[in-house]
């Protein structure tokens, strides 16, 4: 893909499914997709919403959630309303506060304008940052949220006296990460710009895309699930939030720049703390 000229700031973008909710309760996710359907058969009936699921799969699967929903309602109020249902029903304290996570995000904060860019709507990654990061009660979130007549497009929540951009599917156009054109645009509405921008995500097929608009890119392994279900008792965040940072440096990890994931993975396993050999469960790759 052509190079177009560097203008506009690096960024530093989770996906917010993957990276920050990858540490919460598995019955929120469960509950989540429940409550989803649920709320969409009120719109037409359950037969007319079973005979038309399969089109989600066809959009892209579960992360085409809300293109599916936007389009099934057929209409902005419709919408509207089916989101305002679905964060009434969800109990946002089944997401888990995570301290570690929470630190990891501050050290990577240095390298770049902190985002979140969701598959889903916005004012869902917004209530996810605001329990793991901010640890606050569901029926807080809700109150928040819900208090203006309209939910917002797109958020801005505070870590360590930075903010950070939280831009749902539904500030993009409802299209999902694996949209060239959804980046083009969110680029050049947030002065962002993507050469000297990293995209942190659990999707290969995200990751593509961004390596194809000249973005870094990290994988997060959903390994990390496993591990803080586990005996074992720790996270991805109990491994990157003590040593990302350093293992960046040491790399000379600039923007945009092709990264030695051999290099990259040799000093991840090199630098020991409590979770010893376990280390080798967290990949970070760009392009494999």
């Amino acid at each position: 893909m052509k190079k177009e000229p560097e203008t506009g700031k690096g960024m530093v973008i989770f996906d917010i499914d993957g990276v920050i909710n990858s540490f919460s309760n598995r019955r929120f996710y469960y509950n989540f997709m429940r409550r989803s359907l649920k709320n969409l058969a009120k719109v037409r009936g359950y037969r007319e919403l079973a005979s038309r699921l399969p089109e989600i799969q066809k959009m892209g699967g579960p992360n085409a959630l809300f293109t599916f929903a936007h389009k099934y309602c057929g209409s902005k109020k419709s919408f509207e309303n089916f989101s305002r249902n679905l964060i009434n029903d969800l109990d946002f304290d089944q997401i888990a506060h995570d301290p570690s996570l929470t630190e990891f995000i501050k050290r990577i904060g240095s390298y770049g304008q902190l985002a979140v860019r969701s598959d889903g709507i916005s004012a869902i990654a917004s209530a996810a940052w605001m329990r793991v990061v901010d640890d606050k009660p569901s029926n807080k979130i809700k109150e928040e949220l819900l208090s203006s007549p309209e939910l917002p497009s797109q958020t801005t929540q505070k870590i360590d006296g930075q903010n950070v951009l939280i831009s749902g599917i539904d500030d993009n156009n409802m299209k999902t990460k694996t949209d060239v054109q959804s980046w083009l645009d969110f680029a050049k509405r947030n002065n962002c710009d993507l050469h000297k921008s990293v995209l942190l995500d659990d999707s290969r097929n995200n990751l593509k895309i961004a390596q194809q608009l000249g973005m870094t890119t990290v994988h997060i392994s959903k390994l990390d699930s496993l591990l803080k279900t586990s005996m074992f008792g720790c996270g991805l965040s109990d491994i990157l939030g003590h040593r990302m940072s350093d293992t960046l440096t040491h790399c000379k990890l600039t923007y945009g720049k092709e990264v030695d994931a051999r290099t990259l993975f040799r000093v991840l396993l090199k630098r020991k703390n409590k979770v010893g050999k376990f280390n080798q469960y967290t990949a970070f790759n760009r392009g494999r």
